[in-house]
């Protein structure tokens, strides 16, 4: 069960001392000094199937607002758990196009190979991220947060040690885990099985991770633990805040999202956008509203075979390369090595969440982009902008 977690929010024995997390770089003087060291570090520890190129796609990286439009502060992004930098890459280029300069930053142990997920520490996840933080503020102008499922958890806990952020953009945000009761054991478990399949399995994927740490779950559930802490001591969100989910989501507790939206978000500027299967409805762009302050999308394309909307599927367009309608890297469902191979050898799909189950016996594989992806990028504006 834990996989699911893992190759959903984003989703060991010994190593060498060469593969250590202590001197992942930096940032010290300047962002381009900080990924040349990035690249160079990714590049010495990186797993055998990743190349030079997938490394790039993983990379921290910096674009600046479209010259042409008023120019609206600076946006620091984050990414989930496994993940990496690449994850943000639709929504930071439309960013820039509405006239934010944008910075994507790689968390410790991300990037390069599983293994550097063995010995990471949540806490140095954290000091990035404030690090970065503190580092844009010092230009004086307004500051928002992006976050991802994990990077989410970070940018909110951010929010409420910030009060002068301007703003929070919060993608499939993993407050909490429906996984929970297996998470609250696994830094126990991780010393007797530091590997859920014992090692490495097939990588893939360029951008993250498939092959599971069971340390990278423990520190995910103590960072989880530690903002349900912080809350107590400060317990409001009182920024614009725009918050994009699946309510197909198998690994975040979309219930405990959602309450925590209405009872700790308090902006007039607030919006919930939740991703449901629209039954019958295959076009999507029906927007319905409750409460004022929440929209409900419809999640179901049949006509692009889109059962419902996964976790990571939020995050891209039909446009990208690696993941939109002509995608070039497949994402199969399934723990069960039987049903993932049946997935990975099927000339069609289906696409959608975790445990979406087929309606005709076509293997079901991970929905990897947004149809509706431009309905968001239209809720950015209102929330942020307007």
């Amino acid at each position: 069960m834990l996989l699911m977690l893992c190759l959903c929010i984003s989703s060991a024995s010994c190593v060498s001392d060469s593969h250590t997390v202590d001197h992942f770089p930096i940032y010290e003087t300047d962002f381009k000094t900080y990924r040349d060291s990035v690249r160079a570090y990714l590049l010495n520890h990186a797993m055998p199937s990743r190349s030079e190129a997938d490394t790039e796609l993983n990379l921290p990286f910096e674009l600046t607002a479209n010259p042409e439009v008023a120019y609206k502060g600076q946006f620091l992004l984050l990414h989930g758990l496994n993940d990496s930098a690449y994850v943000w890459r639709d929504y930071a280029i439309e960013l820039t196009a509405l006239g934010f300069d944008v910075r994507a930053i790689l968390f410790d142990g991300h990037g390069s190979s599983p293994e550097e997920m063995l010995h990471v520490k949540w806490q140095s996840w954290m000091s990035k991220a404030r690090n970065h933080l503190k580092q844009m503020q010092a230009a004086g102008t307004e500051i928002y947060l992006g976050g991802f499922s994990m990077g989410a958890v970070i940018a909110t806990w951010l929010a409420l040690d910030n009060p002068s952020i301007a703003g929070l953009f919060l993608v499939s945000p993993a407050y909490d885990s429906k996984l929970n009761h297996y998470l609250r054991w696994s830094g126990l478990y991780a010393r007797f099985k530091p590997w859920l399949f014992g090692g490495m399995i097939l990588e893939d994927n360029p951008i993250k991770y498939n092959s599971i740490p069971i340390n990278s779950g423990w520190q995910y559930y103590q960072l989880t633990r530690g903002l349900k802490r912080r809350w107590k001591r400060s317990d409001r969100i009182e920024m614009p805040a725009l918050m994009v989910m699946s309510g197909d989501d198998s690994v975040v507790d979309v219930a405990y999202t959602k309450n925590l939206f209405r009872s700790r978000f308090t902006s007039d500027r607030r919006l919930l956008v939740t991703y449901v299967d629209g039954g019958k409805s295959s076009e999507g762009s029906t927007p319905h509203t409750n409460a004022g302050f929440e929209k409900i999308r419809s999640s179901r394309f049949m006509p692009l075979r889109i059962l419902n909307q996964s976790h990571q599927g939020l995050m891209f367009s039909s446009e990208n390369d690696l993941f939109g309608k002509q995608a070039k890297v497949l994402v199969c469902n399934g723990n069960r090595y039987p049903v993932f191979m049946a997935c990975m050898r099927s000339s069609q799909h289906w696409y959608g969440a975790q445990h979406t189950l087929s309606p005709d016996g076509v293997a079901v594989a991970r929905t990897t982009y947004n149809p509706d992806w431009h309905a968001v990028t239209q809720q950015i504006e209102e929330v942020f902008l307007h």
